[in-house]
């Protein structure tokens, strides 16, 4: 009896470890391919912090660069006249070389027809610096009627709005009409108002603009310091003396 229970035993115990191999084998296949899939994500998130840092690098913006140009130039493709001098601007962008003509200072006026104008962002520096251009040789009643038509382009429609805050210009107009003779006292007031229009809003240094009377008193103020002023616009013209 104790043989014969023996033998069952012995042959469900063959019989289970034949269970247990066939099975091992079956998951062998799982196992191996789970440890796989688990490398190639290693490898994966690896490659993805690579590509992270490589697109933030990029994506940081580059040192601008300075370029400037010493004359009063046109992108004969946009046909917008610039001046994108280093006496003013540090950094200017730039204008291809095939599209950069130069404009001669001595005949500018007759080159701003239409398309042609000025940038209109920076239309006061611009003829801020033509309009002491004028001035470089000798200040006088001629070269100051020249420079009040020229700064006088500021305050037009195409470029009034850019403008109208820009009291560095308004109150140069002011000392160029009241430095010129030719313009009689009485005149010098509606000179003024022919040229420049208020702007809807005036700041704090603007306020002399207000009135007749207040502009008067910095005319009468400016003639009293005649030759400070003088000698102040020739320091200005000759910053921005241009061959």
């Amino acid at each position: 009896m104790q043989g014969k229970n023996k033998d069952i035993n012995r042959r469900k115990f063959v019989g289970n470890t034949v269970k247990i191999v066939t099975l091992g084998s079956l998951l062998m296949p799982l196992v191996e391919a789970c440890g796989n899939k688990k490398s190639s994500n290693k490898g994966n998130a690896g490659s993805d912090t690579t590509k992270g840092k490589i697109s933030k690098n990029r994506s940081k913006k580059l040192p601008r660069k300075k370029w400037s140009h010493e004359s009063l130039v046109m992108n004969n493709k946009t046909q917008v006249v610039h001046f994108p001098t280093s006496r003013v601007y540090t950094y200017y962008d730039p204008i291809k070389p095939n599209h950069l003509q130069e404009i001669s200072l001595a005949t500018w006026s007759s080159q701003m027809e239409e398309p042609v104008r000025f940038n209109r962002e920076q239309s006061g520096n611009i003829i801020e610096i033509l309009t002491l251009h004028q001035l470089k040789g000798e200040i006088n009643d001629t070269s100051l009627i020249v420079a009040i038509d020229t700064l006088s382009t500021a305050f037009t429609e195409e470029y009034e709005k850019a403008n109208s805050k820009n009291f560095r210009l308004h109150e140069l107009m002011l000392q160029l009409i009241a430095l010129n003779n030719a313009i009689p006292a009485d005149q010098k007031w509606t000179t003024f108002t022919a040229k420049v229009k208020n702007p809807p809003q005036l700041r704090k240094r603007q306020d002399w603009m207000a009135t007749e009377t207040k502009f008067t008193e910095r005319i009468n103020y400016i003639t009293q310091r005649r030759n400070d002023y003088i000698a102040r616009l020739n320091e200005r013209a000759a910053k921005y003396s241009f061959t």
